[in-house]
């Protein structure tokens, strides 16, 4: 396995004033080598013995696994983990604000979500309007 420098490492190229660069698509590329590297890791830890048999056969009977869990994830799960990842950048600057709410786009589709604060002061999720 390829640690990410020699992966980084391997998209150099010499540049004009002899100095080592990368270009925007060769570190795409490290990028994706790294992502499928990792993904490859993940599948050799998670194949695990069942018996005498492995619980997955091949990488992509564990790729889609992974893919059959995401899709049963409850939507109101996801819009508020993206919610929860963006909440910092809409803040109310009034301490005094007991509820406020945002909108965004995921997946293609807008939606808007309310925070409250709880007694303690910080922001909970309250859902989606």
């Amino acid at each position: 396995m390829k640690s990410k420098e020699e992966i980084l490492n391997s998209y150099y190229s010499q540049g004009a004033d002899g100095m080592p660069e990368i270009a925007a698509d060769g570190l795409l590329k490290a990028m994706e080598e790294y992502r499928l590297q990792a993904e490859e890791a993940a599948f050799n830890a998670a194949r695990q013995l069942n018996g005498k048999e492995h619980t997955f056969a091949a990488f992509a009977d564990y790729k889609t696994s992974l893919e059959a869990k995401i899709q049963q994830q409850p939507k109101e799960d996801i819009i508020r983990l993206v919610a929860d990842s963006i909440i910092e950048q809409f803040l109310p600057d009034d301490p005094a604000e007991q509820t406020f709410e945002f909108s965004f786009k995921t997946e293609g589709i807008g939606y808007t979500v309310q925070y409250k604060r709880n007694n303690q002061g910080q922001w909970e999720y309250a859902g989606t309007l």
